[in-house]
């Protein structure tokens, strides 16, 4: 794309220098509508040019968008897939961690009871 925009950037200037050049140079009216004359077909070739140009970076741009959203919605099944496969290998370590707080939160209960018990065995009746 870059020698694309190269190439209206040196029409472009072309245009405009040879717009320039036909402003300032002291020519006589004849003389100068002889080389408008001439120039006209140099003219009408670059707008054609330029115009076939920029459709052609339309076209690039439309399709450069097109091949983003499908990259994006690939990355998005990859992303979802991967989501997926990690919550499936950690489900067995989660099950596990919660079986073991399961049996810490029993153990505590057990050992506030046999606080309790002790408590009052301690107090004078």
């Amino acid at each position: 794309m870059n020698k694309k925009m190269l190439t209206y950037g040196l029409l472009v200037g072309s245009a405009v220098g040879a717009a320039a050049a036909f402003l300032y140079t002291p020519l006589s009216g004849k003389e100068l509508r002889r080389q408008v004359t001439e120039s006209k077909d140099d003219w009408i070739r670059l707008a054609n040019e330029f115009k076939t140009n920029a459709m052609e970076l339309k076209e690039s741009v439309t399709k450069l968008s097109q091949d983003g959203k499908e990259i994006i919605k690939d990355l998005a099944v990859d992303v979802k897939a991967a989501v997926e496969e990690w919550q499936s290998e950690i489900e067995p370590t989660k099950e596990a961690m919660q079986t073991e707080i399961k049996k810490i939160q029993q153990t505590i209960a057990e050992l506030e009871d046999k606080l309790q018990e002790g408590k009052e065995t301690i107090r004078p009746s």
